[in-house]
Formats: C-alpha cells, sequence, structure tokens
C-alpha cells in the first residue's frame, strides 16, 4: 500500500510539472525544481513505524531514465523526528533512522535500494504527533500534525458471550462500537479460521470477509456505529470463498473460529481514501491531496483493534455441515470428537 500510495503522489506531480505540446514551437522546461514527498501513516499497535522521503523532480533529459537513478528520487541526507505534543508543548522528539529495506516491485522509479526511514518503538495512543524533516541540502523544513487512536469500545458482540448463533439464515448479528476521538472511518473484517485434517495432518486455516467500511459523521467521537450482517450471507461467503476439498479432507471450525477485526482511520487517511477511491470506471481529474507543509504526501495515523475467539454454537457447525450453502464443503457436524475432546 506504501509503495502505491507514494509512486501515485509523484507521478501525479511529474505530470503537473511536465510540460507536453502537440504543437512545432520549442517548449522551454522550467528551472530545475524538486519537491518533497512524504508518506507516513503510525499506529500505536505496530512495533515500528516507517516512513517513506522521495522527491518528485524536473530537470533536462529522459525522465524515465532520471526515475532511474536513486540520486532522482532519494535526498542523500534528511534529519527525521516524530514529535508527541500536549498542551502546545514537545513532550518527546523520536529520530527516525535511515534504513535499506527489501527491494520493492520493479517500476518506472528505482527499486534497489529502497530506502526508509524506522522508529523502533510504538507510539502512544490518542496522542498529537508532529512530523519535521530537515533537509539540509535545499534548507526545507518540511512538517505536518496527526492524532493517534487509542481503544475504543465495542458494544457487540459482547465480550463474556463465548458463543455466536449464526444458525438461523433470517436473523442478524449486530456488530455495536463507540467511535474514539481523532477517527473518520472503521474497515470491519470477520475472520473464519477452520482446520482441513487428513489422515493425522491437521492444518489450520482461515480466510478475511471483508464486511465493509462505516464512516462517522465527525472525528469528536463517541458515536454508536452499527454494522447488521444477515446470517445466511456469512454462509454464502464461505460457499463462494471455499472450493470442495479432494477426497479424503474432512473440515472443522476452529473451537475459536470467528474474530471481529476493525481496522481504523484519522481523519487524514480517510480523506486521502475518498480522494483516490475508484471512480467506477468514469474518468475524472483529482486534486492532488497533502497535508504535509512544504511538501506534499501524507501523514496520518490507523488503529487495529479486535474480538478475538468467539465460537459457533452447535446449530450453526451444523448448518455448516448440512446447509444448503456449504453442504458440499465437507465441514464436520457438532457431533465430531473435535468438539469435545480436541486436538
Amino acid at each position: 500500500m506504501i509503495i502505491l500510495s507514494i509512486r501515485r503522489v509523484i507521478l501525479v506531480v511529474l505530470i503537473f510539472m511536465t510540460v507536453v505540446s502537440c504543437h512545432d514551437k520549442l517548449v522551454v522546461m522550467a528551472p530545475y525544481r524538486v519537491v518533497p514527498v512524504v508518506y507516513c501513516v503510525i499506529n500505536p499497535k505496530d512495533p515500528v513505524q516507517y516512513l517513506r522521503l522521495e522527491k518528485s523532480f524536473l530537470g533536462e533529459g529522459n525522465a524515465y531514465d532520471m526515475a532511474k537513478e536513486s540520486d532522482s528520487i532519494y535526498y542523500k541526507e534528511a534529519a527525521v523526528f516524530l514529535e508527541r505534543w500536549a498542551d502546545g508543548e514537545m513532550k518527546e522528539q523520536l529520530p527516525m533512522v535511515l534504513v535499506e529495506a527489501p527491494v520493492r516491485e520493479s517500476g518506472i522509479f528505482t527499486n534497489d535500494p529502497n530506502y526508509l526511514y524506522m522508529l523502533s518503538k510504538p507510539v502512544l495512543g490518542n496522542k498529537e504527533y508532529r512530523l519535521k524533516i530537515e533537509i539540509p541540502s535545499t534548507n526545507t523544513l518540511i512538517s505536518a500534525t496527526t492524532h493517534t487512536v487509542s481503544d475504543f469500545k465495542v458494544v457487540k458482540p459482547e465480550g463474556f458471550k463465548k458463543n455466536l448463533p449464526f444458525s438461523s439464515y433470517d436473523n442478524y448479528q449486530s456488530v455495536q462500537w463507540i467511535s474514539a476521538p481523532y477517527t473518520r472511518i472503521y474497515q470491519l473484517i470477520i475472520r473464519f479460521h477452520y482446520l482441513e485434517v487428513v489422515n493425522n495432518d491437521t492444518s489450520f486455516l482461515f480466510a478475511d470477509w471483508n464486511i465493509g467500511q462505516s464512516i462517522t459523521e465527525s472525528g469528536a467521537g463517541g458515536e454508536l456505529m452499527t454494522v447488521d450482517i444477515l446470517q445466511r450471507n456469512f454462509y454464502k461467503w464461505i460457499g463462494n470463498k471455499l472450493t470442495k476439498p479432494p477426497e479424503g479432507i474432512q473440515r472443522l471450525a476452529d473451537k475459536k473460529a470467528i474474530d471481529f477485526i476493525f481496522t481504523v482511520g484519522a481523519e487524514e487517511l480517510y480523506t486521502y481514501m475518498e480522494i483516490y477511491k475508484a471512480d467506477n470506471g468514469v474518468p475524472k481529474e483529482k486534486p492532488v491531496f497533502t497535508n504535509i507543509t512544504n511538501g506534499i504526501g501524507l501523514f496520518s495515523a490507523k488503529y487495529v483493534q479486535s474480538v478475538l475467539g468467539k465460537s459457533l454454537s452447535e446449530h450453526s457447525v451444523d448448518s455448516l455441515a448440512y446447509g444448503i450453502y456449504t453442504k458440499d464443503l465437507r465441514f464436520a457436524d457438532s457431533q465430531n470428537d473435535y468438539y469435545y475432546t480436541g486436538f
């Protein structure tokens, strides 16, 4: 995601800065200019934070050839800091160090070396963070601000309930939560864990069901968000996701079969995604979104919170085994020894 996003920003800038003419008059190129491009999404749940710093460019010669030169897209020296602020005062300044990451996918821009800036520690939740980048060679000071996200309250499914009654096709499973401050977008995934057993070998597998996005009214927090999931669609999804296994393989729903995984985005990330989302095939000129001062790009925050290990009820397991959408997938019913003795 990081690589695709940064390339998109660089390409947009390159297109805007390059003059193309169909006339036979010579178009004089503007003076060489460098624009810093920054991409960084920090997450309190991640033990390491990463930032990509590159530059757009305009110079004499073939732009594609220049893009293959690491000097054309990387700064030789830059000082990068994450700063934690509260009540108008800086509480902590954290330097990010330059590292060489694994080679990224090949394309227009050089992919080797692949430089990132790294902070080898988590950031704190529900805090204001400011980005500061000093580039001595151009006497440039780049800055941006975002707020991190912290735990929010999940109302449903209730924490004390161990089983999910997914057995009735026409009932709904309600998922509810209270939005956290500084958040605008919530992506919900239901992860289904299952086993495949052949002879004495057992494989532990899972599949992710993307439920979709929920958008808050504002970033103030405290909103009750609700998603109602038709239980029939759970079995339809499994029936479409999995194929009939070869002879000799039996499947079982894991004893802790269901996880609810929320990925939460701050205001800047929500705006960025809205601008660059798909247009259903209708071409449209898009603005260049940036919240970076003295540069372009994105500095924002995300967060991942989960409700883990919910079991399916016996009737739900039997629906997997015998239901119209999943009966050919060789799921064992609730009488299988696994649900009483286990592995």
